[in-house]
């Protein structure tokens, strides 16, 4: 009987720990959500009805993608998030500057003039041209000494709150792979690898312009949804939030393709000179 009564209470003691265990495992997982969750930022559009709509604006949560056309507005909204970043964080900024890294054509400074003139949300408050940051590159090679060198360097000794490559897709273009199931693959998941690593360690925003591919008479239909994002599924790995930007005649618009908080939403929108502008 005494045999049987201890290896009762043996078990029962394996059991208490084992809910103990458990528990605390429970505890820790709800902990790091609840840190997760008191982290993510949203950095304003600079239009109030956008923001409402994506839910307080860009997440500061990994990679966000905007991708369009030509001419949709990709690098409007990228220039309007360069300036809210400068706005305090009770407007919807983070306080901080921006980098901004041209891969294409030059930096847009006379739009950037134009916005400090006459977008009213940073009015008031500061917000100037000499808190960006502007790099230019045009390989691979340079992107990536780009973002694993000189902005990590940047931010040592600058505060950041945002990172634009406008566009990601360009320098994978203009070079010719020969292997490029290998090192294009490769690049790319070191390229994200450590957009996703500078987010994580600066609490930052990080977005990145990208082109489009496989569309199909979509001029003629006006049908959006042959548009796919450059660059194929190695990169769309990489990328936590997408947003696509297209035209249908002479109205633009935005629609939230992917996201952790966001339900798919079509926003139309207007660029005026004033900055990118929510309608109904």
């Amino acid at each position: 009987m005494s045999n049987s009564n201890s290896l009762f209470s043996l078990l029962g003691d394996y059991v208490n720990r084992c809910k103990s265990r458990s528990i605390k495992i429970m505890e820790d997982y709800f902990e790091s959500a609840r840190r997760v969750t008191n982290r993510e930022k949203y950095l304003s559009t600079g239009c109030s009805k956008f923001d409402e709509l994506l839910q307080g604006g860009i997440s500061n949560r990994g990679i966000t993608q905007i991708y369009g056309a030509a001419g949709t507005g990709k690098t409007q909204i990228a220039l309007q998030l360069c300036l809210t970043v400068q706005l305090p964080e009770a407007e919807g900024g983070f306080s901080a500057g921006a980098v901004y890294i041209c891969t294409e054509c030059g930096f847009p400074s006379t739009r950037l003039q134009e916005l400090l003139q006459k977008l009213e949300t940073i009015k008031n408050f500061g917000v100037n041209g000499d808190c960006i940051f502007v790099e230019h590159v045009s390989t691979i090679k340079n992107l990536e000494t780009c973002l694993l060198h000189r902005v990590p360097i940047l931010m040592s000794a600058k505060k950041i709150g945002l990172i634009i490559v406008d566009s990601i897709a360009a320098p994978y273009r203009a070079e010719d792979w020969q292997d490029e199931s290998t090192h294009r693959a490769q690049s790319l998941r070191t390229i994200g690898q450590q957009l996703h690593k500078l987010c994580t360690t600066y609490n930052i925003c990080v977005v990145c312009i990208n082109q489009v591919a496989g569309t199909v008479c979509s001029n003629v239909l006006n049908d959006n949804s042959s548009e796919i994002p450059a660059l194929g599924a190695t990169w769309t790995s990489m990328v936590t939030n997408s947003i696509q930007l297209y035209r249908n005649g002479s109205s633009r618009y935005a629609t939230v393709k992917l996201s952790s908080n966001v339900p798919e939403v079509t926003i139309p929108f207007e660029v005026q000179a004033c900055g990118i502008k929510a309608v109904n």
